[in-house]
This record gives structure tokens, sequence and C-alpha cells, in this order.
């Protein structure tokens, strides 16, 4: 785990971090998309919100990632969190520069942004993974080019093992595959460090064929290759 600096910087309400200076052109785009109250849902095992869209000065084309709860509690609590150590995009933040640095194909992490305090709402900006399609609406629409890419997602995800990264929610949904066919891992969110390779694998599989059996996508796919190279 690499111990990193940022740039952090108040303005107006909110809090930014970034491995770089942000202009306060940035900053005002940003603001006026986290305005937005983005409640639009995602598709199959694509998250709770859809991300919104943006084109920066620092780093072009991102996604804007809001933070929102699930479950019951969203009834009286939808987007508000309680600062317990590190707030939780800059917590995502953190594990994609570290799972980038490992050679793992991930979003490049942009800015990680709150409001409030103690209870804080959270945003991360990463850099846009253009003409993609999540790897479950490939398996739905074309198996056999989604089973030739099993390969290369589990060389992805055997990183993040010998990294002893725990993604907690790494399904097909969480794959993206751009026009080139590279596989990008996305969704940190509650990611950590486990020691325990063994179990690791163990996790990483038990998720991904709960998933295909859930969805019902091709059960072809449900093995993944995650021993070593």
């Amino acid at each position: 785990m690499t111990i990193l600096k940022f740039h952090q910087k108040k303005y107006k309400s909110y809090s930014f971090g970034s491995l770089f200076h942000l202009s306060s052109t940035t900053l005002n785009i940003l603001i006026e998309i986290f305005k937005c109250n983005q409640n639009k849902k995602s598709g199959i095992l694509k998250g709770r919100v859809a991300p919104q869209f943006a084109v920066i000065p620092e780093a072009g084309a991102v996604v804007v990632k809001s933070y929102k709860r699930g479950g019951l509690i969203s009834c009286i609590n939808r987007e508000h969190y309680l600062k317990i150590g590190k707030i939780r995009s800059r917590k995502e933040f953190e594990f994609l520069l570290n799972a980038e640095k490992a050679g793992v194909r991930v979003p490049t992490p942009v800015v990680y942004a709150s409001q409030g305090f103690p209870f804080y709402k959270a945003w991360l900006i990463t850099e846009e993974i253009t003409e993609h399609r999540s790897f479950a609406e490939l398996c739905l629409d074309e198996k056999e080019k989604a089973l030739g890419l099993i390969p290369e997602i589990s060389h992805n995800i055997r990183l993040l093992i010998k990294n002893k990264i725990h993604h907690v929610d790494l399904h097909p949904g969480n794959i993206l595959i751009d026009q080139n066919n590279k596989n990008y891992i996305i969704d940190f969110d509650k990611a950590y460090y486990s020691t325990n390779k063994t179990r690791l694998i163990k996790k990483y599989q038990q998720r991904w064929t709960r998933a295909i059996h859930k969805y019902k996508l091709p059960e072809i796919l449900t093995d993944l290759q995650l021993t070593e190279d």
C-alpha cells in the first residue's frame, strides 16, 4: 500500500482532493454537476444510480460518481454518511491509484470531493472509458466474444489478488469493455486489503458465480481462472 499525498482544497462549501492543482473553472463545473439531484436508475448490475459525465480542463472527459445508499435506510437517508476516518470517495480514489500502480486496468482517478461535516455527501471523478459496455451486457449479447475475454479479465483479477486487494463486489457489471476489447475494473467502494490469498480467490469466485446465476447470464462464463499464471 502506497502512502499518497494530495492537493486538497476548500472551495465554496465543498472539499476537493486530487494529485494535481484544480482550476476554479474545473471546480465550478463539478459543483454544478454535484448540485443536480441525479436519481436516474442504471442498467443490469450497474449500481444504484447512473453516473454523470463532464469535460474538465485537467483531464478531459470524466465520469462523476455520486455515493448513494441502498436498502431500507435509503428511505430516510439517501446520500449522507457519517465521517469516521477517511471519506468514502477518498478511500476509493486511493484504492484505484494503488490498483493502477499494481498493473490492474482501472479508470484513472482524477478527483475526490465531499460536502458537509460530520454528515457528508461524496463524489468520485474518474477518467471516462469511452465507447464501452459492461461485461454483463456483452455476456447477454455476444456470449462467444464474452467467453474469449475471460482469460484477460481473470488476469486483471489475479493482479488484485497478488496485491491483496479485495474488491468486495466484483461481478460482470463492474467490468467495462472498451472498443478495443480491453477490460477495466470499476467500483472499488468498500474495498479492503486482505493477506489471505486463498480466501481472496474463493471470495472473488463466489461473488462472480452468484451474479452469473442471479442475473441468468450464460453458465459457461461462471468459472474464472484465478490461479497463478
